[in-house]
C-alpha cells in the first residue's frame, strides 16, 4: 500500500516500528515526524510514545509535493536535528537531515508469495525480486524461503540516510537478472518498476487481492503514451520547468541542466513552483505549451490525462531537444542525467558574442521579443483592467455597521432570530442569545 485508504492497525507499535524509532532517535533534542495523509490518524500516538522530557517531537503533515519525499525544507524550518518518514517512501537521496525510514509492517502470508514465485520461474531463472515498502519488513524470511534460487536477489532499501549506519540501496545490473518479481499492488512505485525494466519480463503479485500479472504487457501502452510526448515537446515554443521537490540531492543541477538543453533546443522556459501540481493550478499559464517535472523517479511520472498541457520528463527533454537515444530500459530518476557522457548538450552561443558590439547587443534584445508577453497580448481577455480616464469614478457611500446576526439600520430583525436567538448578551467573554432583538450590536 503506497498510499490511499487508512490502514487498519491493531498493534500501533508494532506497525511503526516503535522500539526502533525510539532507540534511533535517542540522541537528537529534537526529531521530526513526517506522515503521509492516510496515516495522519495515528500520529499523535507515535509523537506521545516518542516524546521525552529533553526532546521536542513535531508532526509534519500535508507536505508541500509528494509525501513519498523526505520534506527536509519543513522540517528545517522548525530547527529539527533529525526527521522519521513514516509509510511509502521513493528512496530518493535526502539533502543533508539525518532520516530513518519505517515504511509500516502491514501484515502478509509469506508463504502465498513463496508459492506464486515458484509458479513463475525455475531454479535456473535469475530474477529480481523488489517488494512494495509495507512488505519489506519480511525481507528476510522470503530470502531464507528462495534460498534454493541461487540467482534470485530481493533487492535492499535503504533505512536510514545522512547517518553512520547509512545502507545505500542495491541496484541490479542488466547483466544479472532476467526478471523481475514485483510484490505490492497498483501504484507509481509499480509503473517505475514497468518502464525502468522495460528489458526484463516483470511480473507483480498483489497480496491483499491474490492477483498476479505479467505487467511487461503494459510497457507498450505506457511508452506510447509517453513517447506522444515527446512529439509535443518538439512542436512547442515555452517550456515550463514544475519543481516537484526541494529536498531531493542534486535537484537544483537537474533545474539547470533542464535549463540548458531549452536553449540549445531554441526554447524560452520558466521555472514554475507551485506545490503539488493538478489541473486548476497548471491552468493559469496557458502560454506554457508543455511542463517538465523535475521530481521524484515516481512523481515525475504523472498521468497527464486530466491536464491541460503534457507534463514530461527531463530524460523525454532531452530525448526530443538534444538527440539522446531512447534506452530500453526507462530513465525516471532525472538526477543520473547529471554529468552523463552519452548525451552532451550543445553549447549555445549567444547573439552578442558573435556581434561583439553593444550596439549589436541591444538592438538584438529589443528585436528578440518575449512569447509569453505576445501569448498574453493576443488573448481576448487579458485579466482586469484600470481604464483609467475611461469610466466615470464611482460614488463612495457609507456601508453597514454591525454584526452579521444583526446591522444597526435593520429595524426588523431577522425571522430565525426572532423564532428563538433572541438579545445578545456577554457571558464569560462570549455571547449568549435571548430575549428580543437589540437596536445595536453589543459592546465588544
Amino acid at each position: 500500500m503506497s498510499g490511499g485508504s487508512i490502514p487498519a492497525v491493531s498493534n500501533v507499535a508494532e506497525y511503526f516500528e516503535l522500539v526502533r524509532c525510539a532507540q534511533w532517535c535517542g540522541e537528537y533534542s529534537s526529531v521530526a515526524l513526517q506522515f503521509p495523509d492516510h496515516l495522519l490518524p495515528y500520529s499523535t500516538q507515535v509523537a506521545e510514545y516518542l516524546s521525552s522530557p529533553g526532546r521536542r517531537v513535531h508532526i509534519l503533515a500535508d507536505t508541500n509535493y509528494g509525501s513519498c519525499c523526505v520534506d527536509e525544507v519543513a522540517a528545517q524550518r522548525l530547527s529539527t536535528a533529525a526527521i522519521i518518514h513514516f509509510g511509502h517512501s521513493c528512496g530518493s537521496r535526502v539533502l543533508s537531515l539525518p532520516t530513518l525510514f519505517v515504511f509500516g509492517a502491514q501484515s502478509v502470508n509469506v508463504e502465498s508469495i513463496e508459492a506464486v514465485f515458484r509458479g513463475i520461474y525455475t531454479a535456473g531463472d535469475y530474477v529480481t525480486v523488489i517488494l512494495d515498502t509495507p512488505y519489506y519488513h519480511c525481507r528476510s524470511e522470503l530470502v531464507a524461503r528462495l534460498r534454493s534460487f541461487g540467482g534470485v536477489v530481493v533487492q535492499r532499501r535503504s533505512l536510514e540516510q545522512n547517518t553512520p549506519q547509512t545502507e545505500e540501496e542495491e541496484h541490479v545490473t542488466d547483466h544479472v537478472s532476467e526478471h523481475v518479481f514485483y510484490v505490492g499492488g497498483e501504484s507509481l512505485a509499480l509503473t517505475n518498476c514497468i518502464l525502468t525494466n522495460g528489458s526484463r519480463k516483470v511480473h507483480s503479485f498483489d497480496p491483499v487481492t491474490g492477483e498476479t500479472r505479467l505487467e511487461s504487457r503494459r510497457v507498450n501502452k505506457l511508452l506510447i503514451k509517453r513517447f506522444a510526448n515527446i512529439e509535443k515537446i518538439k512542436e512547442c515554443e515555452i517550456v515550463g520547468i514544475l519543481v516537484g521537490t526541494l529536498g531531493i540531492k542534486h535537484f537544483r543541477e537537474v533545474i539547470e541542466r533542464v535549463k540548458q538543453v531549452c536553449k540549445a533546443a531554441g526554447k524560452k522556459h520558466y521555472v514554475v513552483s507551485i506545490g503539488k501540481p493538478n489541473p486548476a493550478k497548471l491552468g493559469n499559464f496557458l502560454e506554457i505549451a508543455v511542463f517538465v517535472m523535475v521530481g521524484c523517479a515516481e512523481n515525475s511520472l504523472l498521468d497527464c490525462a486530466e491536464f491541460y498541457q503534457p507534463i514530461v520528463t527531463p530524460y523525454e527533454l532531452e530525448i526530443a531537444c538534444v538527440d539522446r537515444p531512447w534506452e530500453v530500459d526507462y530513465i525516471s530518476d532525472c538526477s543520473t542525467l547529471i554529468g552523463d557522457a552519452n548525451c552532451a548538450i550543445p553549447s549555445v552561443t549567444g547573439p552578442e558574442e558573435e556581434e561583439g558590439t553593444k550596439d549589436c547587443q541591444l538592438s538584438e534584445k529589443f528585436r528578440t521579443l518575449d512569447l509569453a508577453v505576445n501569448f498574453l497580448h493576443d488573448r481576448t481577455w487579458s485579466g482586469l483592467q484600470q481604464r483609467l480616464g475611461e469610466d466615470e469614478p464611482a460614488v463612495l457611500r457609507e456601508g453597514q455597521r454591525g454584526i452579521a446576526g444583526f446591522y444597526e439600520n435593520e429595524t426588523v430583525c431577522d425571522s430565525r432570530m426572532s423564532e428563538g436567538m433572541g438579545e445578545a448578551r456577554r457571558v464569560e467573554g462570549n455571547f449568549a442569545l435571548s430575549g428580543a432583538c437589540p437596536n445595536k450590536p453589543p459592546p465588544l
